[in-house]
């Protein structure tokens, strides 16, 4: 069910969540610094890094080139206030963001997402997870386990892309 202009329904659009480590939490040098200070790694929310999805079912418009995906908005992360440092990601660093995406079902179901990293220290991105996407019936992951440099240090965007689709291209391509 679509609200009114054809946003995703709920507080404000389709929501997700990323599980990174940020690089200072592996530097095995100060301990008790990083894994230990029961913060969260605040440079990475506010514009510090922005993910923009992509749709597996709806075109772009690209003149005189092949046509991708359908960019949506940038998004930027939030601090997650319930998974803030629990005991259990306190011995691997891992935090937890929340992302809030403007994401029209005009634009289909997103198949792939931008993550740019617009702060100075890179981060190890684990997952992201669309939570209850409709016309999905249920979460939209993506499995990165990737570092993720600053942007000034690419020429092209980090995209990663649905384990689901993942697995379908990989089943089509060996059945060929």
């Amino acid at each position: 069910m679509l609200s009114a202009g054809g946003m995703v329904p709920g507080a404000g659009g389709l929501k997700g969540s990323l599980v990174l480590i940020p690089k200072k939490a592996l530097d095995f040098h100060d301990f008790h610094g990083t894994a230990m200070d029961g913060g969260t790694d605040t440079e990475l929310f506010g514009g510090g890094v922005t993910c923009q999805l992509i749709s597996s079912t709806l075109r772009g418009r690209a003149a005189g080139k092949a046509s991708r995906g359908e960019v949506g908005e940038e998004a930027n992360l939030e601090p997650c206030l319930l998974l803030k440092k629990s005991l259990l990601s306190a011995p691997t660093g891992e935090e937890r963001f929340e992302v809030t995406f403007n994401w029209s079902m005009e634009l289909g179901v997103p198949g792939a997402i931008i993550v740019k990293n617009n702060s100075d220290t890179e981060f190890y991105l684990k997952t992201i997870t669309l939570h209850d996407v409709p016309g999905h019936g249920g979460a939209v992951v993506f499995v990165a386990n990737s570092w993720v440099y600053p942007q000034a240090k690419y020429s092209y965007n980090r995209v990663f892309f649905a384990a689901d689709r993942c697995r379908r291209r990989a089943a089509r391509s060996t059945r060929s």
